[in-house]
This record gives C-alpha cells, sequence and structure tokens, in this order.
C-alpha cells in the first residue's frame, strides 16, 4: 500500500482538487501482492459462489414458473427469497471481487458506487432474512394452526409483506443517511459494505434486531413445529399434502440453518470489533462466510425436498427422455392391447 494522489474536477469549476490517500488504501492488484494468502482463497470462493448462486437462483425461479406444486402461497417468500439472493449472488459478489482485485482507489474514481452497492446489499440482506422468517411463520401456522392459515396467508397478503420488507431495508438506509450510520469500503474484508464504525452502538442494535432476534423467533417456530409433528405423527402420515408440507418444513429449517451458520461469526465480530482492532483475516474471511449462504439455497432444495428436486431436473432437461419413453411405451402396450383379448391385455409397459 502507498499513498496516492488523486484528481477529482469539480462539477462548478475547473478547478482540479488534489488529496492524498491514506496509507490504508489499496491499489490495483496490491491486495492481492501484499496478502495472497486471503486474497486469493476469497477471490476463488466468491467467484464460485458467484457463479454456483446466480445459476441456482435463477433455478429456483424458473422450478416454481414451471412447476404445478410449487405454485402455491408459501413459494411467494421463496421467490423473494430467491430475488434477494440473486443480487448478492449476481451484483455484490462480482462487486466483491473487483474490490479486492481494483482496491478502493478504483471505488474512489467513482464517487457513490460503493455506497450504492452496500446500501443495496443492506436492503436485499435484510429482504431476505425477513423471507427465511415469515416463511417459517407461515410453515407454523399452516402445521399447527392450520385453521387460521387463509385468513392470515393470502396471495395479496404474502406479496405485500415481501414489499415491507424492502421498505423496511429502505428505512434503514435512511437512517444512515440521517447521521445514524454509514456505508463505505471496508478496509479490513476489502469490500463495500455497513460502516461497522460509524456508530458502533447503531450496528449493534441493528445485529440484534435483524440477526439475533430474527433468528431465536425462526428457531422457536420450527421448534413448536417439531413437537406437533412429533405429538400428531400418525395424523400427518396420513395426509399427502400434510407430508409435503412437513417436508418443505424440514427443507426451510435447513434454509435456516445454513444462514445461522453463515451470519453468526459475521454478527459477532462486527459487535465484538470494537476498536477496529480484528485483523484482515477475520474480517475477510468472516464476510466471505456470510455472503455463502445465497449460493447455497438451491443445493439445500434440490437434496432436501422431492417437488424441488422434480422441478430442478424438469427445468434442467434430465430425465425427460426417459419420460418420454416411459409414454412411448405406455401408448404402445395401449395399442396392442385393445387388438388382444383380455387375457393378454397385461402387456409389459
Amino acid at each position: 500500500m502507498s499513498s496516492v494522489v488523486i484528481e477529482t474536477n469539480l462539477p462548478s469549476s475547473n478547478i482540479s482538487v488534489f488529496g492524498v490517500v491514506d496509507d490504508g488504501v489499496y491499489g490495483r492488484l496490491e491486495f492481492l501482492q501484499e496478502k495472497p494468502h486471503i486474497a486469493i482463497p476469497t477471490i476463488v470462493i466468491i467467484s464460485l459462489a458467484s457463479i454456483a448462486g446466480t445459476f441456482g437462483n435463477i433455478l429456483i425461479l424458473m422450478a416454481v414458473a414451471t412447476y404445478k406444486k410449487l405454485k402455491n402461497i408459501e413459494s411467494v417468500f421463496i421467490v423473494n427469497l430467491a430475488i434477494c439472493d440473486m443480487f448478492v449472488t449476481a451484483i455484490a459478489d462480482p462487486m466483491n471481487i473487483v474490490a479486492k482485485l481494483e482496491g478502493e482507489i478504483f471505488f474512489i474514481s467513482l464517487p457513490g458506487l460503493c455506497q450504492t452497492i452496500a446500501s443495496l446489499c443492506t436492503v436485499f440482506c435484510i429482504g431476505s432474512l425477513m423471507s427465511i422468517g415469515t416463511v417459517s411463520f407461515n410453515r407454523y401456522i399452516y402445521i399447527c394452526h392450520q385453521h387460521w392459515y387463509s385468513k392470515l396467508f393470502t396471495k395479496r397478503s404474502c406479496v405485500s409483506l415481501c414489499i415491507s420488507f424492502y421498505i423496511l431495508g429502505v428505512f434503514v438506509i435512511v437512517l444512515n443517511v440521517a447521521g445514524l450510520g454509514g456505508h463505505q469500503f471496508d478496509r479490513k474484508a476489502v469490500f463495500c459494505t455497513w460502516d461497522r464504525m460509524a456508530t458502533h452502538n447503531f450496528t449493534i442494535i441493528l445485529s440484534i434486531l435483524f440477526v439475533w432476534v430474527p433468528m431465536i423467533l425462526i428457531g422457536a417456530c420450527y421448534y413448536l413445529i417439531y413437537r406437533f409433528v412429533s405429538s400428531h405423527r400418525k395424523n400427518i402420515s396420513s395426509s399427502n399434502r400434510r407430508n409435503d408440507t412437513t417436508q418443505l418444513a424440514k427443507t426451510l429449517f435447513i434454509i435456516y440453518a445454513v444462514f445461522t451458520t453463515c451470519w453468526i461469526p459475521y454478527a459477532l465480530a462486527i459487535a465484538a470489533d470494537i476498536n477496529d482492532s480484528f485483523s484482515h483475516e477475520t474480517h475477510s474471511y468472516v464476510a466471505t462466510f456470510a455472503h455463502l449462504h445465497p449460493s447455497i439455497n438451491w443445493i439445500v432444495y434440490y437434496t432436501t425436498n422431492k417437488n424441488f428436486r422434480t422441478a430442478f431436473n424438469n427445468v434442467l432437461g434430465i430425465c425427460r427422455d426417459s419420460t418420454n419413453n416411459i409414454t412411448g411405451d405406455f401408448q404402445v402396450s395401449a395399442t396392442v392391447s385393445q387388438g388382444e383379448s383380455s387375457n393378454t391385455s397385461t402387456t409389459k409397459l
């Protein structure tokens, strides 16, 4: 790292203003050259996460749009979660890579870009957590208090809730603009994010409100679902719809578990690092780990939920040939059976 002089032309005049950038600022490839043990692993991980996550979230949206069994009320929140996650994987992650390669100087030369990316990331991360929280409450009501479900969850109310998540995120941004917090280039994590040191008390309050409290409430919902399912196992096993619902609840619980696993280290680090004394390694790795969550959800859906697995396979064309063969065999068998006696009508399908 070195001191760099940056020239900026003011729009109101032809005067050039020169400012000397602090020694803590990385230039192009300087982070990679000076701290390769941090830069190389994080860049590789983020690159893979960005590609896999963008592919997976598009797959989720296509699956819900094309597979009948996924076109239900709870899928409104799953779609909203995928949209929020896709912002991270398709925009925030690539800009994270740019930050680590080009350094802070790149963003200094483009005023407002870093703050915009960080602000949008805040909005969509809040939307992501709120979607996970609301869908867990949705499953709790459906499984444990089904007589309330149709009153609480309609298509209009679910869409309105999703819109309110973004409004809440924008409200947090407004508080930052008002001076309670901020967004900037984090020189420890080396990317554009929430300014954890602007007002540390405000950072702790927000981490409690938007991370810890939701995690506890979501955990409580799934605990109550588990108790209910355990005590009504025979009744639930007799209903295919309830089986699908219970399976979806298990899938969403794993999504919640992945989310908490990814975000707890980051939430602890920003709360504990009062004097900004933690190392580059700590902040870089916990921030990278937190941003892995949006890239993992589609894998959880595929491996744990039969309906999503079928929908993904249909979208990707997997098993399509075998399905066509089965259909063709059935048609041939039906034709043969019509021309034969009833004793030979049991042709092999």
